[in-house]
């Protein structure tokens, strides 16, 4: 048994190893934590975490032999003051959380327990990403690092409803023996989110589709439901030979192509109903005939945080010669996907070519459509690219077609690489493009073999070729070096890339889940052993440097053409090494292809030494011992003879008659890659560019080549996927140790919106690195984490807004609670409310200040709309201290202030993901008050250059602008002041508000009250000073006759007697 105090060590020995940032590369990927939601932990390899409504429970344990030898782990970690880290991160979003130091319930686990807000506040249905998780010892050291995800279930929309009636294993198992096929459709941005179709034979009827939030994690975790009376519902009366075709699920809807048409979801965003809602898309003059040979195609992009350029669409194409009485034969559409076009322009409806379209994408980063052309005729095949206009192709292509070569004669279909501008067309050939769609590189040829499909993971960017035989091919995005991964004896497959990358293969009655690392390239737990990517025939080693050797491979001159191929080097062969079985291995630079000479050798590879080849000895060859004599023999054949043994030479044994004793084999990877440590811990982190701004995305490649040479050629290619969009300038040097420092400078200049993908692909990079390229998304946009922020004047602790009282020096509270019902005046008076806004807001209290007609048809409930009590407004803490006027149902405190406030500073600040600082010009701004209050002025200072942007703006704006350095305000109004800031537009891609409220109190009497008061204090002074005046006109004196009276009553008192 392995002692803690090992793992201790091992943990102080990494704390001292230089870590700057997130490395990736560096070490294989290993599981040291369980964790789950449950108290019990399941030992899953794959973390899997959900996110309800309540908060987040975590259990997590160290994985050990036993639970003895895993407490004593917990025991000595936890003694030296150490608890896991849990790290959650997307590509947006990033926090730390740290588990209970101690252990939970004196058990083997660590706990922690996250309230939903503190990871997100929204619970509204939307395309969410899904988050990746981490547990660690240690942020940054990669020290018993195990990675995991974590999948919202309030917001995912497909999870919001029911897909038809639920039925169990036993029924599925029932139509197993009629599945001809299966089809795979993953949600864009929680690829775990997943459904699983069934494609039947013509004995069997009906739609059966499964769903998985696992990731097809196991079998028995798949919820399988029946929507076979979905589809009939649509037709009206039923049919036979329904099946599935095919199926996609974009970020909104759900689309499913069945034998008997095309069915499209409503908007998985709003569900009016348990049950989801299909409807049938109709194509004139199709029918199940066409149907059963149908194909959707889609580029999937993850639209969470959606732009208001960011839009799906969905291509359906038929396998059918068109007639004059069709439009096409290829269709697409844009959500909702109620209207379907034809993808060929009417000018192509009228040309005397009519070429066959294999598929039609819509390159979203470039806003073009690209046509997959194929000439039935003359075998050949074209893409074409054509600028949208409206949605609609232009009949002109954006660059000249790019025609393939005869050898590609067999096109299958087009594909981007999810999140990314890689354009992949594949056959019997498979070719890439970077440029969308102008110029594209050869990646494989299959010659008589060819790709039926293929599967991708944005995460890993690992992409598989399923070919028609069932050998599968892995190549890497944007990459041109691919490998054998091994062959499928199943007749029924498919592979599937859940959200970290793991690689699953799916048949109808089981799925294998690669535990192995994912991204490497390899999988041992479905593929095998990797094959042999050598080939039977004799090498001809030829040194042209001590570092440098040429391997020719022999060809027999007597080989069947149709077998030359089997005994020649190819692309696959490029970037792998060749060993040979005594010692030895060289790394496989470049391809050469010889047209005529050496005779006998049709292809060879350059390649650099790694070790040294090891010589045959006498006991192994005779021949090694001898002079050698050669003579030509005439009919380009030399002859070479062994004479004596006075001499000895090297020889390299590379033959085949007693086996085959060399194999070419992956290159271990070759490169760390390390992210600046300013940056998002993320592959494909989304970086957001307002107008004018600029950004930097730094990262370091650390070579890891044990005996190769280094070229001291950038190993990074850098690619814009649409380069009109922002300016884009790298720089790139190597330091004194062979490190690869790159820094791309991303300026937005151009002011327009959109989104493009910035791709920095390692192109030395081995398949067997786990990560090769980066594809970090840039959007010329505003970012949802970009927001304004008014910063009061005085700052109250959270604990005193929970209590509601703060109060100052002189004991005045600073917190106002409002009534209940509350509504501020108008300017008609207090008691007569106009604004519709409501604060504080209860539905089973009476309404105060209702008096008047037109406060009792004024006043409408937001939150709290349609329920009898508070507590059925569903309030959060986050919504009872927003100053938005859409909570004002859940405002119940707001800042008070004694009358009048004179000259309070509004300041102002603008806050993003990374920076915050005040607001200043040009960000001019404009100020209103949400419920039409008066009695306020605002005072700022105007420098020239802003009064000439104000002159311009307020006849636009048809409101005041002001300048928000040293803007003031004052009130000399009563009660609640509700003020709404907003930065003009033109300047930022936000629309940039900020609310925020201040009650005024102990006001003098208002209006008439006071008015009345001095005047009937003026009115009676005014009489007493004119009665003095008549007083002593007359010369009356009150003031002795009042005297006189008193001294009279006190001389003359009155007698009284009293007689018994």
């Amino acid at each position: 048994m392995e002692s803690p105090l090992i793992y201790i060590m091992i943990l102080l020995l990494n704390v001292f190893e230089f870590s700057s940032g997130v490395a990736y590369n560096k070490r294989e990927k290993e599981n040291h934590f369980a964790c789950s939601s449950e108290e019990v932990p399941t030992d899953n390899q794959i973390i899997k975490l959900f996110l309800s409504v309540d908060s987040l429970k975590v259990y997590c344990f160290f994985r050990s032999k036993s639970e003895d030898t895993s407490r004593a782990f917990l025991s000595v970690f936890t003694s030296g003051g150490l608890a896991p880290k849990l790290i959650i991160s997307n590509s947006t979003y990033h926090d730390d959380f740290h588990f209970n130091l101690s252990l939970f319930n004196n058990r083997a686990l660590w706990f922690i327990d996250i309230p939903r807000e503190s990871i997100t506040v929204n619970t509204d249905i939307a395309a969410v990403e899904e988050w990746t998780i981490k547990v660690t010892m240690h942020k940054g050291l990669n020290i018993y690092d195990t990675e995991g995800t974590l999948l919202d279930l309030v917001r995912e929309p497909i999870l919001q409803w029911t897909l038809g009636s639920e039925i169990s294993n036993s029924q599925v198992k029932l139509f197993l023996p009629h599945v001809i096929d299966i089809k795979v459709a993953k949600c864009p941005c929680a690829n775990d989110v997943a459904l699983f179709g069934f494609i039947l034979n013509s004995t069997y009827n009906g739609v059966y589709i499964g769903k998985t939030i696992y990731g097809f994690r196991k079998y028995n975790e798949t919820t399988w439901h029946n929507l076979t009376d979905i589809i009939y519902s649509q037709l009206k009366d039923e049919h036979q030979g329904l099946t599935i075709i095919d199926m996609v699920l974009t970020n909104h809807f759900l689309v499913i192509l069945t034998s008997l048409g095309l069915y499209v979801s409503s908007d998985l965003r709003y569900p009016v109903t348990s049950h989801i809602q299909l409807s049938r898309a109709d194509f004139c003059g199709f029918e199940r005939v066409d149907y059963i040979k149908g194909k959707l195609w889609y580029n999937e992009k993850c639209f969470a945080n959606r732009e208001s350029f960011e839009v799906d669409y969905v291509t359906i194409t038929f396998d059918r010669n068109r007639t004059l009485s069709e439009s096409s034969s290829c269709f697409y559409s844009k959500e909702p996907f109620l209207h379907w076009l034809p993808c060929l322009p009417s000018t192509f409806k009228r040309a005397n070519f009519l070429p066959h379209v294999i598929t039609f994408l819509i390159d979203q980063e470039t806003k073009t459509g690209i046509y997959l052309f194929h000439d039935q005729n003359s075998k050949r095949t074209s893409v074409s690219v054509s600028v949208l206009k409206n949605d609609i192709p232009n009949s002109q292509p954006k660059f000249p077609n790019f025609q393939f070569p005869s050898s590609f004669s067999y096109p299958v279909g087009m594909v981007f690489h999810p999140r990314s501008h890689f354009l992949y067309v594949y056959g019997n050939q498979v070719w890439i493009s970077m440029d969308g769609g102008n110029t594209f590189e050869l990646v494989c040829d299959f010659l008589s073999n060819y790709v039926r499909k293929t599967a991708h993971s944005f995460y890993t960017s690992e992409i598989s070729l399923i070919t028609k035989n069932g050998r599968i091919y892995m190549t890497k995005a944007g990459l041109t070096r691919y490998t054998n991964s091994g062959r499928f004896s199943d007749n029924i497959f498919t592979l599937y890339y859940d959200h970290l990358g793991f690689i699953h293969k799916l048949t109808p009655e089981r799925f294998d889940t690669d535990l192995s690392s994912s991204g490497s390239g390899t999988s041992s737990t479905i593929f095998g052993t990797p094959p042999d990517l050598g080939f039977d025939t004799a090498l001809a080693p030829q040194f042209l440097s001590p570092n440098e050797m040429i391997f020719f491979a022999y060809v027999p001159l007597n080989e069947p053409k149709h077998k030359i191929y089997k005994r020649k080097f190819k692309n696959i062969h490029i970037g792998k090494v060749i060993s040979y079985s005594k010692n030895g291995n060289a790394y496989i630079r470049k391809l050469l292809v010889h047209a005529n000479r050496p005779l006998g050798f049709h292809t060879s590879v350059l390649t650099e030494i790694i070790e040294p080849f090891g010589v045959e000895k006498f006991s192994d060859s005779a021949s090694v011992y001898g002079s050698l004599k050669i003579y030509y023999t005439g009919n380009t054949f030399y002859h070479i003879e062994i004479t004596t043994a006075e001499h000895s030479w090297f020889l390299i044994s590379l033959g085949s008659t007693k086996g085959r004793n060399w194999t070419i084999s992956l290159k271990p990877c070759n490169y760390w890659v390390q992210q600046d440590e300013h940056e998002l811990p993320s592959l494909n982190v989304v970086k957001y560019l307002d107008v004018g701004n600029e950004a930097n995305y730094e990262l370091k490649l650390i070579p890891n080549t044990r005996g190769m040479k280094l070229l001291q050629v950038p190993p990074v290619i850098v690619v814009v996927g649409n380069p009109a969009l922002l300016e884009v300038t790298t720089e790139g040097y190597f330091d004194v140790t062979d490190i690869y420092h790159l820094n791309t400078h991303i300026a937005s200049k151009f002011f327009h919106k959109g989104s493009t993908s910035l791709s920095l692909i390692m192109w030395e990079a081995s398949t067997s690195c786990s990560v090769t390229t980066m594809l970090p998304i840039i959007k010329s946009s505003c970012s949802y984490l970009k927001t304004l922020q008014h910063i009061p004047g005085r700052q109250i602790p959270p604990e005193d807004w929970i209590s509601g009282v703060h109060k100052d020096s002189q004991g005045f509270n600073m917190i106002k609670t409002l009534p209940v019902n509350y509504r501020p005046p108008s300017n008609m008076g207090i008691s007569i409310p106009l604004t519709d806004n409501i604060y504080h807001a209860d539905p089973s209290k009476p309404r105060p200040r209702s008096l008047f007609h037109k406060s009792k048809v004024t006043g409408q409930f937001k939150q709290c709309y349609n329920v009898p009590s508070r507590e059925m407004c569903n309030c959060t803490e986050h919504q009872k201290f927003s100053h938005a006027v859409a909570f004002s149902d859940c405002k119940e405190k707001v800042h008070r202030f004694k009358f009048p406030v004179t000259q309070y500073p509004v300041a102002l600040e603008i806050f993003t993901e990374n920076e915050k600082f005040a607001v200043e010009p040009p960000y001019l701004v404009t100020m209103t008050e949400v419920n039409k209050r008066q009695n306020w002025q605002l005072k700022h200072h105007m420098p020239e250059n802003v009064k000439k942007m104000k002159d311009y703006l307020e006849p636009l704006l048809n409101t005041p602008v002001y300048n928000p350095l040293g803007l003031n305000l004052s009130i000399k109004g009563s009660e609640l002041f509700h003020f709404k800031v907003s930065v003009v537009p033109g300047v930022s891609f936000c629309n940039l508000e900020e609310e925020f409220q201040i009650y005024v109190d102990e006001v003098p009497l208002p209006f008439p009250g006071h008015t009345l008061i001095a005047v009937a204090t003026s009115v009676v002074l005014g009489g007493l000073i004119f009665v003095s005046f008549i007083f002593r006109l007359r010369n009356i004196h009150p003031l002795r006759a009042f005297r006189r009276y008193i001294r009279g009553n006190t001389a003359n008192p009155s007698t009284m007697s009293i007689s018994s």
